[in-house]
């Protein structure tokens, strides 16, 4: 019975991994909230440069407008899928300062982006 247990648990997670839409670990209460729209058009992220201000919790708004994108912001491990036409929400808090890449990633590898696909977010 735990073998089996253990089985769909597994089965479970791995079919959950392929999406996160939220990295708000250690987000106290009341820090300014920042909404910022990315759109997928022609392959390209429009804008492709971001900038927003560390202790800030972050909404990204994603956009398709041509194909299905698969969208990663590295360094806050979100990752998620935007059909065509759509737009999908994902939220971090801005803990770190740095800059981080976000593009879309081919789903059998997230350390690639496609077809030089990638953008940056910069938190100051």
């Amino acid at each position: 019975m735990k073998k089996i247990f253990t089985a769909i648990l597994l089965i479970l997670l791995i079919g959950c991994a392929g999406q996160r839409l939220m990295s708000l670990e250690g987000m106290p209460s009341g820090v300014p909230t920042e909404t910022v729209k990315i759109k997928g058009d022609n392959c390209k992220w429009i804008p492709d440069l971001v900038r927003v201000k560390k202790g800030s919790h972050v909404i990204l708004e994603v956009e398709s407008v041509d194909w299905d994108y698969n969208f990663r912001l590295v360094g806050y491990d979100l990752r998620f899928k935007i059909p065509k036409g759509q737009k999908v929400t994902g939220e971090f808090y801005a803990s770190q300062t740095g800059e981080f890449e976000y593009g879309c990633y081919i789903e059998k590898g997230f350390h690639y982006f496609w077809g030089g696909m990638v953008g940056k977010l910069i938190v100051e």
